[in-house]
């Protein structure tokens, strides 16, 4: 049993931080100043179709035709759906459904291989095809991203730790070496949280394969049990994780930002260590394949792709002709 204390230990200084970082400021009472100039407008619009008016339309009338105007006009202000307001929100649907759903490279067919332009022909497109601009026109095999004029990136996965079951005294700990981590950064460095699907079929291929070399029946049965159970769990449920990616960008396009920007991935494993959030650094073949869960979740993973300026080898066993 743990002689540890679970009094709450008193915070040296508390800073309420809201939850919506992105809100805005308030300038009239619950009001921003975005808010503000719309609702103006609202009623200098309807103020001028008043004095336009008011010589043949009576008062009564035009107030029974403006209070619907007004009324909608403040719910859209006011709404917020998604973390946008309504006004944003629709014109985001708007460009949604006005923009292209079928991408295809810069260059259209002519920069895919033959095969995959066989295969985008043969598929019925109705919709009009957009241009595919990614930033990126390099990985490396230490997983550093060329990113052109806007520099370079390194990117690493980052576990979670969790502070609820942690006393106020490791409440302070972890988050003052967060803290520090934060203080310690030199360039631009973004936070990715993705919620993927969870894939256990290789999971329960593995524990099927070493199921037989089990030193006991019973050690086989279980293992076999165990497979069938996360088989079965995957049937009937939707499996998700959650995965947390560091992103370091360094800008330039010298030799010194691509080493810059592997410094900061790797003084950002140390410091977290202290925060007991492990940070694991993506090497060529992992950060394509983060980037192309990002793309196209739903499309599986090769496990070894060819990555840009890195030979293509054959692996054979002894025995076996090329």
């Amino acid at each position: 049993m743990s002689n540890r204390s679970t009094d709450d230990v008193p915070w040296a200084s508390m800073v309420k931080i809201p939850a919506d970082v992105d809100r805005e400021d308030t300038v009239l009472g619950p009001l921003s100043a975005r808010q503000t100039v719309q609702l103006a407008a609202v009623l200098l619009v309807l103020w001028l179709g008043y004095r336009a008016t008011r010589q043949i339309v009576p008062p009564l009338f035009f107030a029974a035709l403006a209070l619907p105007i007004a009324t909608t006009a403040t719910l859209a202000v006011l709404t917020r759906r998604d973390g946008l307001s309504t006004d944003r929100w629709l014109l985001a649907a708007w460009r949604h459904q006005h923009s292209p759903k079928h991408l295809v490279p810069a260059g259209g067919l002519a920069d895919v291989l033959p095969w995959q332009a066989e295969i985008l022909d043969d598929q019925p497109v109705r919709e009009p095809s957009g241009t595919l601009a990614l930033p990126i026109s390099d990985i490396d095999e230490h997983g550093v991203l060329d990113l052109g004029p806007a520099g370079f990136a390194a990117i690493g996965e980052a576990g979670t730790v969790n502070l609820a079951l942690r006393t106020g005294a490791e409440q302070q700990a972890l988050l003052a070496a967060f803290g520090r981590w934060l203080n310690a950064l030199a360039g631009p460095a973004q936070i990715l949280l993705r919620t993927r699907r969870l894939e256990i079929g290789s999971r329960v291929a593995a524990l099927e394969q070493v199921a037989p070399s089990m030193p006991h029946p019973l050690l086989e049965a279980a293992c076999l049990a165990h497979a069938d159970f996360l088989g079965e769990l995957a049937e009937r449920h939707e499996l998700l994780q959650r995965q947390v990616l560091i992103v370091h960008r360094e800008p330039g396009s010298d030799s010194g930002s691509w080493t810059r920007a592997l410094r900061h991935r790797d003084e950002t494993i140390g410091l977290l260590a202290a925060a007991e959030v492990p940070v694991l650094p993506l090497d060529g073949t992992a950060a394509f394949a983060a980037l192309s869960a990002a793309c196209e979740p739903d499309a599986p993973s090769h496990p070894r792709p060819a990555l840009p300026r890195v030979p293509v080898t054959a692996e054979t066993t002894v025995g076996e002709p090329w």
